[in-house]
């Protein structure tokens, strides 16, 4: 189940007696252990009815033991197995039997969490908690769930925006575009967002702007933006300033190339019949920006091809010193418009 559904048991008070938290969004998997806490534990007796075990020589005894064990005071005790523990990953056979007797046949009044975000579906535990418990999979989130996240939390600051801004708040996170950029960076830049706004309702583009600065990714497809719409005068001076800001003509040559290249497979696919959303999923970028991408027909398939290949007879020349970089790079930003 994914944690929306997991949400809604919340709710009802229909609790399984034990769950696996696993895939990579550990900051939404937090949120929900403690939902899920506040809503099995009356308040103030968590101390006395939540047992975690996170010690990597933590004994398996240990905690079914502790899991068997009635509540005090409250419905149901909570025990939660961190991933920390290697214990779900044991190659030890009898810490494998003990857990996974204990998982086949659970005490209904503990709800038994465990951690593992790569879990290991051969283990005896895994097979025993499938008829027993539930899984929930906290993978990163789609631009529509993304979208959905963001509006929810500046409604919970009392914050007000427009689809524009959460739009450009999605593409400077790059949540979508980057492995390692998940949900607790997203919430990071949202609470500096409401921060920034203190004693306003209407998040504006110049608030965004203002709290989290354009990438140097981003200013490249907003050159390369400038110079398809034949927009030369600004796609130059942005050229100019990656220049005075550090960057090397390398550097913004690789930047542009991939963007050429992403632009590229959108097309193709465009022209494929694809939808926006799968697109999106297959090039790594937001579906908005992909329309945005799709909707530009000055650029056919065969135009594009055609910079691929002054791409890569460009790349020549400036490794072999047949051309300045600097010269280089603005000459085929003119061939672009």
């Amino acid at each position: 189940m994914k944690y929306q559904e997991l949400m809604k048991v919340i709710r009802g008070g229909a609790f399984k007696p034990v769950y696996l938290f696993t895939g990579p969004e550990t900051h939404i998997a937090r949120m929900m252990e403690n939902n899920l806490i506040k809503q099995v534990i009356p308040a103030g007796l968590e101390q006395i009815n939540v047992m975690t075990f996170e010690e990597k020589d933590t004994a398996v005894e240990d905690v079914t033991g502790i899991c068997r064990q009635l509540p005090m005071m409250s419905p149901y005790r909570v025990v939660i197995l961190r991933e920390e523990t290697g214990m779900l990953h044991s190659s030890d056979k009898t810490v494998m039997d003990e857990l996974g007797d204990y998982i086949a046949h659970p005490e209904p009044t503990t709800v038994l969490i465990l951690w593992d975000v790569k879990a290991d579906k051969r283990k005896k535990w895994y097979k025993a908690l499938k008829k027993t418990g539930d899984i929930v999979e906290y993978d990163k989130l789609r631009e529509e769930d993304l979208g959905k996240w963001i509006g929810r939390r500046l409604q919970l600051a009392g914050k007000k925006t427009t689809q524009r801004v959460v739009n450009q708040f999605v593409e400077r996170s790059r949540y979508l575009l980057s492995e390692t950029a998940n949900m607790a960076m997203v919430d990071n830049e949202l609470n500096k967002l409401v921060d920034y706004t203190a004693g306003r309702e209407t998040i504006t583009l110049e608030d965004l702007a203002a709290t989290m600065p354009v990438s140097v990714d981003d200013n490249i497809f907003r050159m390369v933006d400038h110079a398809v719409r034949g927009q030369m005068g600004e796609a130059l001076k942005m050229l100019q300033n990656f220049y005075l800001e550090g960057e090397s003509p390398f550097g913004v040559f690789g930047l542009i190339a991939g963007q050429i290249r992403t632009m590229t497979m959108v097309r193709i696919l465009t022209d494929r019949g694809e939808s926006a959303a799968s697109i999106a999923g297959k090039v790594g970028r937001p579906g908005f920006v992909v329309k945005k991408m799709a909707a530009n027909r000055k650029f056919t398939e065969a135009k594009l091809r055609r910079l691929m290949i002054d791409l890569g007879d460009l790349d020549y020349k400036m490794k072999v010193g047949a051309i300045e970089p600097e010269m280089g790079v603005e000459l085929f930003m003119l061939t672009m418009a």
